[in-house]
């Protein structure tokens, strides 16, 4: 019985002792390395300049003809996001444009307009080398802020416009910069006038179209 009770005296002091041994410190967990990401985010800041044919197709018929337009500016922020340090094919683009739009006919309408306009874009990216090859797809909402028709604006006008916009273009990574060429194709799905604009009894409907080609230059923020 004595020698019992001296054996759980000494496993009961000698256990704190061992369990040392076996169980980490709090310092220990604290101080674990930090895991590495795999992919990095990147933001970027850019202007964009874009040649641009422009047209509308109305319905009926105006004889319509697309005219050409050099004159569209954007400022864009893209982030290409790593989606959880899986896919890092993603980006998102928005930003604000200034430009102008418009159209000529074999009849007496023609048209040419200046634009504000805000486009948000899903972005894919395949990158090899220095290069990334991009696709777009997205959507955008404009409004029309003066024409070159005499009198202006008319309560037959509409001068709010959406619709979407897609293309695909190639890269250049030389960093901290990109250089973007695009060609992209934009459709509106807000007739540029009322039903009504001709007359009341034949309604006219006609919505906008171009196509865009566009340079341009980003930087890296970080």
């Amino acid at each position: 019985m004595k020698k019992a009770t001296i054996l759980i005296f000494l496993l009961f002091f000698s256990f704190p002792i061992f369990a040392q041994d076996i169980v980490e410190s709090p310092d220990t967990l604290i101080t674990a390395k930090k895991v590495e990401k795999k992919y990095k985010s990147i933001h970027m800041l850019g202007v964009k300049y874009s040649y641009n044919i422009s047209g509308v197709n109305f319905t009926p018929s105006l004889g319509e003809v697309d005219i050409h337009t050099p004159v569209n500016i954007s400022l864009l922020y893209t982030y290409y996001h790593d989606l959880w340090d899986f896919l890092p094919n993603f980006g998102i683009q928005f930003g604000v444009k200034y430009g102008e739009e418009g159209y000529s006919s074999t009849y007496s309408y023609n048209e040419k307009y200046k634009i504000l306009e805000f486009p948000l874009i899903s972005q894919f990216r395949i990158d090899f080398s220095r290069f990334r090859f991009l696709i777009n797809i997205g959507t955008y909402y404009g409004y029309r802020l003066n024409t070159d028709k005499e009198g202006g604006f008319d309560q037959y006008d509409i001068r709010h416009d959406y619709g979407v916009i897609g293309g695909a273009g190639l890269g250049f990574v030389f960093n901290p910069f990109e250089l973007h060429l695009e060609g992209n194709y934009k459709y509106s799905f807000c007739s540029v006038y009322h039903t009504n604009k001709i007359s009341d009894e034949y309604w006219l409907f006609g919505y906008s179209h171009n196509i865009m080609i566009s340079l341009a230059l980003f930087v890296h923020l970080w």
